[in-house]
């Protein structure tokens, strides 16, 4: 159980802060409407994202689940900080 929680604390943080990030490059809004809004959708997102990761039978399982978001999240954030 404790590494279910910790993946789901640390992987969904990450999960959280990286979609944020790409919901800022995407949206095309002034600079205090895109944070307000990143405000208000990181903590709901990081639930869903704990709540995934509790689903898991292990916490491999769970590190593997909040990975393989995280990985394609860091792949647009990176392809949005090149372009």
């Amino acid at each position: 159980m404790w590494s279910k929680s910790i993946a789901a604390i640390i992987g969904g943080c990450l999960v959280s802060i990286s979609v944020m990030l790409n919901l800022n490059y995407l949206l095309p809004l002034t600079v205090d409407s895109r944070l307000f809004i990143g405000l208000l959708t990181a903590f709901p997102l990081w639930v869903t994202t704990m709540i995934y990761c509790y689903a898991s039978k292990s916490g491999w399982q769970a590190w593997q689940r909040c990975g393989a978001i995280l990985l394609v999240s860091v792949s647009l954030n990176s392809f949005f900080l090149l372009t």
